[in-house]
């Protein structure tokens, strides 16, 4: 039984609002040794106005999870004495009132390890689900948020959120953390143990520790958590960028020949969530091996005023053929163990000098990643364009000017048949047309299972409306050619769907839905 499903003992419920008086920072300080993470959370909560905070014994008898960490504490370190671990619930309703379901904000686990040969217990937060303050509204998009169900006294309640987690740095480090945040948002059971984890990667806590051993700090090495995600049979990506290293194959540095950040885009709008590794910086008079540091990234956020797009074309980058949508990115969401949940990472406040290797999930395996299936989107765009320069209907020959001219929008995903099926049944353009079904049954025969879709817009509509002409399905298991006829699977545009039979022509359909359309947007994982 993990913390969400164990029975808590109800040690207090009080009303926070401030209308009584109630200061976060004080209830923080006399109940949980002024942690900032915690402080965090609450903060998290008072955004929300919150109205009630829950708190709980979680015991280890009735947790299997806690016991399961404390036998590898005391395994880990011998002078391990016990551990006291609370579970608070944040609430929109007064303690007076029966919450409701959508009462519930999230919890937090804050535990407390005991040692002997310690004056004061190790504390930190183990783990937390809150709901995220802003959501699309506010053009923050966390496209692999998932339902978690927890038990409490005053009932059963549902939160919506990415599970956070922090490293205790003698069991599990902060690459442990972040990728359990990252598996938490793709397997099946939404979480993973730090146990199986550890059994995974071979860390014993005997022969192969990690945390604190001797005058060094480990943690886990790439080959340790590729261990765990082939274990899982998770379908990954793996980018490096190590200029001190060589590459045996080829004799040359390990470093990238781009920005990462639009590597990470295209995983985080395909719903996949990365861990991302970093060098740090050594503090004054540090000398050694510089600290890194492991992050999950989940979402981002949207700037529909952005500058850069426009500037970078006429001012700074000169040959660029489309815009790419990473253009309108700000910041990317994600969690950091050592300060909390739901932070804005800048666009390029990690320099690719620092960054150091990132493993994007994915729902299957691919020959290719979003950057390159985006190139050959956009040259599929223009082959379109140029076959059918006008239809003499005003957004396909709207959509065929702004490819031929390089001033598409182009925003990657890669997709289930099934999600994207469900939300063409929903499609309407401003007119209330819907694409014929019988035109929907032949995407489902020729689209296979997983496939990347390039969605083509314009700047305006894009960013304003977050609408788009149409989209380009490009096959995700043949090799990479951006001129490869084998790649192009189909085409939706206002008007027009091209479907490739692979007879060696293309079958070309009329269709009523004349207008453009809204965005893909991800269904909320249950």
């Amino acid at each position: 039984m993990n913390f969400r499903e164990a029975v808590g003992r109800q040690i207090r419920w009080e009303n926070t609002s401030l209308s009584d008086g109630f200061s976060n920072f004080l209830f923080v300080d006399e109940h949980f040794g002024s942690n900032p993470v915690l402080r965090r959370i609450f903060s998290q909560a008072r955004k929300h106005d919150y109205q009630s905070v829950l708190i709980e014994e979680i015991v280890e008898s009735e947790c299997s999870l806690l016991a399961e960490e404390n036998e590898a504490l005391a395994t880990r370190r011998s002078d391990f004495i016990k551990a006291e671990a609370h579970r608070v619930s944040f609430f929109l309703s007064a303690k007076d009132q029966i919450p409701r379901r959508e009462d519930f904000l999230g919890y937090a686990v804050f535990k407390w390890d005991h040692f002997s040969k310690e004056s004061k217990p190790r504390a930190r937060v183990f783990e937390s689900v809150m709901r995220p303050c802003r959501t699309e509204d506010q053009n923050n998009f966390i496209h692999c948020s998932r339902d978690y169900e927890v038990n409490t006294m005053a009932g059963c309640f549902p939160v919506k959120g990415v599970l956070y987690a922090k490293q205790n740095n003698l069991t599990f480090v902060c690459a442990h953390a972040a990728l359990r945040s990252v598996l938490a948002c793709v397997l099946p059971e939404g979480d993973i143990s730090y146990s199986r984890m550890n059994a995974l990667a071979g860390v014993d806590h005997r022969s192969r520790q990690v945390g604190p051993v001797g005058d060094k700090t480990h943690g886990l090495g790439p080959l340790e958590l590729e261990r765990i995600l082939d274990g899982l049979g998770v379908h990954y990506e793996r980018l490096i960028h190590e200029p001190a290293l060589v590459d045996p194959a080829t004799g040359k540095p390990l470093t990238l020949p781009t920005e990462y950040q639009r590597e990470l885009y295209g995983y985080i709008e395909s719903g996949c969530p990365t861990l991302m590794g970093f060098e740090v910086d050594p503090k004054p008079g540090e000398t050694g091996d510089p600290a890194r540091h492991a992050i999950p990234v989940f979402g981002h956020t949207f700037n529909e005023d952005a500058w850069l797009p426009n500037a970078q074309r006429l001012y700074f980058g000169g040959g660029q053929t489309y815009y790419p949508s990473e253009n309108w990115l700000s910041n990317f969401v994600i969690h950091d163990d050592n300060f909390g949940p739901y932070f804005c990472l800048p666009r390029h406040f990690v320099k690719k000098d620092s960054f150091r290797i990132m493993y994007g999930v994915k729902p299957a395996a691919t020959t290719f990643r979003a950057t390159e299936a985006e190139a050959v989107g956009f040259n599929l765009c223009l082959a379109i364009a140029s076959s059918y320069p006008k239809r003499h209907q005003d957004w396909y020959d709207r959509f065929a000017v702004f490819a031929r001219g390089e001033w598409l929008v182009l925003r990657t995903l890669l997709l289930r048949r099934e999600e994207y099926l469900a939300q063409l049944y929903e499609v309407r353009d401003r007119t209330g047309a819907a694409l014929e079904g019988e035109i929907r049954q032949r995407l489902r025969d020729v689209l296979p299972a997983h496939f990347w879709m390039v969605e083509a817009s314009a700047p305006e509509l894009f960013s304003t409306t977050r609408r788009k002409f149409g989209e380009i399905f490009v096959a995700a298991d043949k090799p990479a050619s951006p001129l490869s006829p084998a790649l192009f699977l189909a085409a939706r545009l206002p008007g027009l769907v091209l479907v490739n039979p692979g007879t060696g022509s293309l079958e070309v359909r009329p269709t009523k839905l004349l207008g453009h359309t809204p965005l893909f947007t991800h269904p909320k994982k249950l």
